[in-house]
């Protein structure tokens, strides 16, 4: 069995199908199916869903909405990509799967019962999904890029992110039809979208109702391949945060208080400003903005007190991840006091061989959001123009 990569790559964006008929329109949202409470909506190609009551009620309604792409995904991307190709057997993906599934908190695996219900798809199934959506395709490590502006950087405007997710289209292009944004509404927690493939609870990308915005970038060349068993996955406690958190004052203590079993570069914003958690596996430093009222990070620690002198050999050549950060730096700097939402999808878009961070053929989708409207834009390139998700409407 070849060995995967371990969980930093973690899929989020948005599912794109055309199955089922228009039943009405909601603003931009074309309303296409109702379940127990759920909707599945289309945004362009986007597919939606709003999801609403317990954990376990929402993966019934996950799992009905979503029932044909979720056992689609599942013969595509398990058992014709790894079991067929005798990458790995059912069984030894079970095994690795557990080890994701098995630190899950009670509700999240109540959101899989669920889904089991009503997908026709066994909750084992599903384990193995939710596992494999991040490793599958053996993929190099992801080549992410992030940047916030806010205060003289919008011109007293709102606080806007912009997020480019790299890795190489080619390895995705028979997958980009499942990729989905989830939003749940739980009867207890915060409201929380999440960009991912179907059937994936890994955050990559979120945001809940209180505008706290989180994106997940690898950090892999900073901090080690060390990881832990006895901990639970990183993007876990992400997902968690998000749920129980209203403020970044206590997105921070979660921070402080959960101890990290993979390294990463964790993004996070509000209406007001936004920090990046430079969080290897032995440590954890908070980093404030570049500038005053501009964060860039890409797939290196900045942090000085880490007392990194330079990258291993080849990394730079491979990931561009100084270059990319130079080139935000000085776009952010060149636009100053005129960074707003057309402006950030301007400049997160800009390819490196042009100034900007984006790979050519290394992006498989680009994002902006404005946490204090609640208001995201997302584009895949090749396969979906910017599409504006309006999450006002989706958490309730």
């Amino acid at each position: 069995m070849k060995r995967y990569g371990f969980g930093l790559i973690i899929w989020g964006i948005v599912l794109l199908a055309a199955w089922g008929t228009s039943l009405a329109a909601t603003g931009d949202l074309q309303l296409i199916s109702t379940f127990e409470g759920g909707k599945l909506y289309r945004a362009g190609q986007i597919n939606v869903l709003e999801l609403h009551g317990t954990f376990r009620q929402m993966g019934r309604q996950y799992g009905q909405l979503l029932k044909d792409q979720l056992q689609a995904f599942y013969r595509e991307a398990i058992e014709a990509r790894i079991i067929q190709k005798g990458t790995a057997t059912a069984e030894e993906l079970s095994v690795m799967a557990h080890k994701v599934f098995d630190f899950y908190p009670k509700r999240f695996k109540d959101l899989f019962q669920g889904m089991a219900e009503t997908s026709g798809l066994d909750l084992e199934k599903h384990i193995r999904l939710n596992w494999a959506c991040g490793f599958i395709l053996e993929a190099p490590p992801a080549q992410c890029s992030a940047m916030a502006a806010w205060g003289e950087y919008t011109g007293g405007k709102p606080l806007v992110f912009g997020r480019n997710w790299d890795l190489p289209r080619a390895l995705f292009k028979d997958f980009l039809k499942f990729f989905t944004v989830v939003v749940f509404n739980p009867e207890d927690g915060n409201p929380v979208a999440d960009i991912n493939f179907p059937g994936s609870l890994m955050l990559q990308t979120a945001m809940n109702k209180e505008g706290l915005f989180l994106e997940f970038n690898n950090g892999l060349f900073s901090g080690g391949s060390i990881t832990f068993a006895n901990r639970k996955p990183i993007n876990t406690l992400l997902l968690e945060f998000l749920f129980d958190c209203s403020n970044l004052r206590e997105l921070d203590a979660g921070f402080h208080t959960g101890r990290a079993n993979a390294v990463g570069i964790v993004n996070v914003a509000d209406q007001a400003g936004a920090y990046a958690y430079e969080w290897p596996t032995f440590g954890l430093k908070k980093r404030v903005g570049d500038r005053n009222g501009l964060l860039v990070e890409t797939n290196h620690f900045v942090d000085p007190d880490w007392g990194l002198t330079e990258l291993p050999p080849g990394v730079e050549k491979e990931l561009k991840t100084i270059k990319r950060r130079n080139h935000l730096l000085a776009l952010g700097d060149k636009f100053k006091g005129k960074i707003d939402v057309g402006k950030m999808k301007e400049i997160i878009a800009i390819p490196i061989d042009q100034g900007g961070a984006a790979f050519p053929e290394g992006t498989l989708y680009h994002l902006v959001a404005v946490p204090g409207e609640l208001q995201w834009w997302l584009k895949i390139p090749g396969f979906q123009d910017w599409t504006e998700i309006d999450l006002k409407k989706l958490c309730k």
